[in-house]
């Protein structure tokens, strides 16, 4: 059995023991943005929301290396070797990212988009063809530019799997951007394929990207410039304090919220000298967009008659893709110290997946000083 599908079905058998976790999952409330710095360097960033564990790793996946995705009914779908080294950030045991960077220095972000999606019909005839979940590592593992990914989806169909256990159909759409500067979004409506040029760089959840992108134009007058105050009769009032350029920009936790906060963010901090500078802002905006646990509770009603839950959401972790230099940075909830992994210093001639953990204690620096 190939290695990548056996990798998937020994992760679900080990769902079956708390399979009750995933019977109704909330929305997750991601959102990615870029940068570049002054120097030419892009930066993405991106938050990955969700109530129950992800359990996430950092998989590193070698060249030539064969990965093999799944047909609808799980069994060994379509078959492909890398063409070029990548990392990913796993999913409960799956090595199937929800999010990574190659050594090319092509980015994916996949999302979620409830309600706003409809995947392709599995093709009679099988062929050339692979599961909403595979996309990511297909996409990484194939190609170097957005264009390069956009020409390669046209011939080929991208159908839902089922994942059991209640976790269902996965619903996604992808941000792709490249070191060169390339950034589009694909989403699949109605069964047909949508690829958009994303000029913005920002992407949340639903509903789906030309909407988010016509809100914009009712919040046009947002500026982080203060506005003058106002002379009424013989009476001045002044703004109070600072940020008043910027009031009315939602706070709340909504996708619609989410790709304003990110978009007004991402063009008002100033561009940064270096492509480390970047990094650096990339992460102050993130934390704008956090979610601390408690603050988003969706209702589980228990149809058994015993009282209903609260589930909820929690950003689990961030990561940050220098696109130019090829370095990924990641942080987790518990542990805000910045990790990174530099794909040019890795060896990307193995012959298996090398995982990272990535830690979730909270650690801190004690500087104390000593005395006598």
């Amino acid at each position: 059995m190939p290695l990548q599908t056996l990798s998937l079905r020994n992760a679900l058998l080990t769902l079956l023991a708390t399979a009750a976790v995933f019977t109704a999952l909330p929305s997750a409330a991601c959102t990615t943005f870029r940068l570049q710095s002054a120097d030419g360097a892009w930066v993405i960033g991106r938050s990955q929301e969700f109530g129950p564990s992800l359990d996430s790793q950092v998989m590193l996946v070698p060249r030539n290396y064969r990965l093999n995705g799944v047909k609808p009914d799980f069994s060994p779908g379509m078959s492909w070797k890398t063409k070029y080294g990548f990392l990913g950030i796993n999913t409960l045991g799956f090595d199937i990212p929800s999010d990574g960077m190659n050594e090319a220095g092509l980015s994916a972000n996949a999302l979620y988009i409830p309600g706003f999606f409809e995947y392709q019909p599995y093709p009679a005839h099988g062929g050339q063809a692979i599961g909403n979940v595979d996309l990511v590592n297909w996409a990484l593992s194939q190609f170097a530019t957005v264009q390069e990914v956009s020409r390669a989806l046209s011939t080929i169909s991208v159908y839902a799997v089922d994942v059991p256990f209640g976790m269902g159909v996965q619903p996604l759409h992808w941000a792709f951007r490249d070191a060169q500067g390339g950034s589009i979004v694909v989403e699949y409506v109605d069964g047909r394929l949508q690829v958009h040029d994303n000029p913005l760089g920002v992407l949340a959840n639903a509903p789906n990207f030309p909407w988010h992108m016509a809100n914009i134009r009712a919040h046009v007058n947002l500026t982080n410039i203060n506005v003058d105050g106002v002379q009424l009769g013989t009476q001045f009032f002044a703004p109070l304090g600072q940020g008043s350029g910027l009031t009315g920009l939602p706070g709340d936790f909504t996708s619609p919220s989410r790709f304003l906060r990110a978009t007004a963010l991402a063009y008002s901090t100033l561009p940064a000298d270096t492509a480390l500078g970047a990094v650096n802002a990339a992460f102050h905006i993130l934390n704008a967009l956090d979610i601390p646990i408690g603050a988003v509770a969706e209702r589980i009603v228990n149809k058994e008659g015993k009282p209903d839950r609260l589930e909820y959401e929690q950003t689990q972790w961030v990561t940050v893709y220098d696109l130019t230099n090829r370095k990924a940075y990641f942080r987790t909830y518990q542990n805000l110290n910045i990790k990174m992994v530099d794909l040019g210093e890795f060896d990307f001639t193995g012959d298996a997946i090398v995982h990272v953990p990535m830690d979730n204690t909270m650690q801190a620096e004690n500087l104390t000083p000593a005395t006598k």
